[in-house]
């Protein structure tokens, strides 16, 4: 999933878990949230000799909102443009994924189950999974490509 503009309402981290998945297990970042919102989603899946595309459109605003939020995070990639509500300068790459979880991600925001607001521009997310919420995408085109 990439979006140009990636907002995280009420986010918690709960640490690094064990999912099982159709290609087996896998250690993925646990994360659940109130809301999210994309700016210009486009998601892309392997489903067998060919990759599924959903695209919003073009410039629009996806959102997924609801109880109960939780994503299973492979990767997670993109410019830190906000905590809290506040802008900040877009000097600060963010990579995580299980094995690159900082110490003060883990450490402090984990084990007290802060919740934050946090805005990524340019992000890309690799799912393993998600549970609850309702996604709306506004001009929502499907297609597929070959691998």
């Amino acid at each position: 999933m990439k979006g140009s503009r990636l907002e995280l309402h009420d986010l918690v981290f709960h640490g690094v878990v064990t999912v099982d998945t159709a290609a087996g297990p896998k250690r993925v970042l646990k994360f659940s949230a109130t809301a999210v919102t994309i700016r210009k989603l486009r998601m892309a899946v392997p489903v067998g000799p060919q990759i599924q595309h959903i695209d919003g459109a073009p410039g629009s605003t996806s959102t997924l909102q609801g109880d109960n939020i939780t994503m299973y995070v492979e990767r997670l990639t993109g410019t830190l443009s906000g905590v809290e509500n506040i802008p900040t300068p877009p000097v600060l790459r963010l990579n995580l994924t299980p094995d690159t979880v900082p110490e003060w991600l883990y450490d402090t925001i984990g084990k007290l189950e802060l919740k934050l607001q946090l805005s990524l521009s340019d992000a890309d997310i690799d799912q393993a999974g998600q549970t609850g919420g309702k996604l709306t995408i506004p001009g929502i085109h499907g297609y597929g490509t070959p691998r």
